[in-house]
């Protein structure tokens, strides 16, 4: 098992991974997005539709990493010519997030390329208004989501998804205030792993409920703060992208 992360993620859930059997795949920083998200996983690539999403600038100064990416999840490169930039909106091409067959993102601003394939493979997009779709909701199952974002929140319950609204920040993303739930975690099996402690999160016990009543366990990865990472992609094994 592998996951594949921010090059800045903790040293103690490093330790924790490698602990439990699980490979960190550290991505270095993009020179084209801004500092503090440079090397988050979700603004990078996409994985889905048995394809690994990235774009032209990302594979040429990392062209060795990316493949060997395509390799152990099994999945087709698809590189993105698109223009891309550390301005919103052209640094959320990747930010989307799959839900069983359903795609969530905001349908102006996520890479056409993933759109087609989205349409290609017969899912349901669901369109909001948020661009920094993957970082702001967190996967618990096919049919289940915790995130901060009213409007998604609003949008996937009318889409007949199971959502779990929780209280904005006190997740760290420096130099901003704070970070989002999406970013913190990643779904691996029958566990939604965390990075850093659920319990610091004033909603951390409704989280580890309502993660239980989805057929899940809640994991923390360390004791410290929760820390927006730009998700954490868990491939080989069980395989769930940008879920």
């Amino acid at each position: 098992m592998y996951v594949i992360t921010d090059c800045r993620i903790g040293a103690a859930s490093i330790d924790f991974l490698k602990k439990n059997s699980v490979e960190p795949i550290l991505l270095p920083s993009a020179d084209y997005l801004e500092s503090a998200v440079a090397s988050h996983t979700d603004m990078l690539m996409f994985l889905g539709f048995g394809r690994l999403f990235c774009h032209r600038k990302y594979v040429e100064s990392n062209r060795a990493l990316v493949e060997r990416i395509a390799s152990l999840a099994q999945l087709e490169l698809t590189v993105s010519e698109e223009p891309t930039g550390e301005r919103y909106p052209y640094d959320v091409l990747f930010n989307a997030c799959i839900l069983g067959n359903r795609l969530i993102c905001n349908k102006n601003t996520v890479s056409k390329l993933i759109l087609d394939a989205a349409n290609e493979s017969g899912y349901e997009i669901i369109h909001v208004p948020q661009g920094y779709a993957k970082c702001s909701v967190c996967a618990v199952s096919d049919n289940a989501i915790i995130t901060a974002d009213k409007a998604i929140a609003k949008a996937c319950r009318s889409a007949g998804i199971d959502v779990l609204t929780v209280t904005e920040g006190h997740i760290s993303l420096p130099p901003y205030d704070y970070g989002f739930i999406g970013g913190a975690g990643g779904l691996c099996g029958n566990k939604v792993c965390f990075c850093g402690s659920i319990n610091k999160h004033p909603d951390g016990e409704r989280i580890k409920k309502f993660c239980e009543e989805n057929g899940k366990i809640a994991v923390s990865l360390s004791d410290g703060e929760l820390q927006d990472v730009g998700s954490l992609f868990f491939i080989g094994g069980n395989e769930y992208g940008n879920g």
